[in-house]
């Protein structure tokens, strides 16, 4: 549980704050099962909490998961998609978050005149001409795609989820992809009705849309 969280959960228990909270964090207590499953001489151990604020604190926590507990399931709306995640080896999550590095540092590509002249978008036109700064790599004209910006090999192409994007038109073609490595993107020219049964037929057989449609 994040320090945040647990903070503010351990807040609505009275004569705990800020200080409290981060004390027990730091001691090991990260979540609210590792209080309910610790001695409370164990928690009145650490500094500030003292044998009184830990059976306050003890039964306080027993009672949140108990209502956690309780608590029924919402109900998924219809339409709505469950976030499925991509089953990766250590390697490519590994590579996927060197990528997430590499590309924040990589710079935008332009075309050589791009924002001199109006006539020129700012899309990458490979450089031409003789004489062209660009195809030099001239200090202070725009950077030159070159091999090194490339991503790693081995998730080159992957969404940044790690799924392997495929454009679907249909609900049939849904049945070709595998929920472990694929995610389907509808496309663009799809009208709505039939991006909501995409969007069902996707879920009913487990597979992640990146672009669902609600119905409504």
């Amino acid at each position: 549980m994040l320090m945040k969280e647990f903070t503010k959960k351990l807040k609505t228990i009275k004569g705990f704050g800020d200080a409290k909270a981060k004390a027990l964090y730091d001691a090991g207590f990260t979540s609210l099962e590792a209080i309910n499953d610790a001695d409370e001489d164990d928690l009145a151990s650490v500094k500030g909490i003292g044998a009184g604020l830990a059976s306050k604190l003890k039964e306080g926590v027993k009672g949140m998961l108990e209502t956690q507990a309780e608590k029924p399931e919402a109900p998924a709306e219809q339409g709505e998609q469950k976030v499925i995640a991509p089953q990766l080896d250590k390697e490519k999550k590994r590579l996927l978050a060197v990528r997430k590095v590499q590309k924040s540092a990589k710079p935008d590509f332009r075309q050589s005149g791009a924002g001199e002249y109006k006539k020129l978008s700012d899309r990458w036109n490979k450089p031409t001409g003789l004489h062209n700064k660009v195809r030099y790599a001239s200090k202070g004209k725009v950077k030159l795609v070159e091999i090194g910006y490339g991503s790693p090999a081995l998730v080159r192409g992957l969404h940044p989820s790690g799924f392997r994007e495929v454009i679907v038109r249909n609900a049939k073609e849904l049945d070709a992809l595998d929920a472990k490595l694929n995610a389907a993107r509808i496309a663009g020219s799809v009208g709505k009705k039939k991006r909501i049964e995409i969007t069902k037929r996707a879920g009913a057989l487990g597979l992640r849309v990146l672009n669902p449609v609600k119905e409504g």
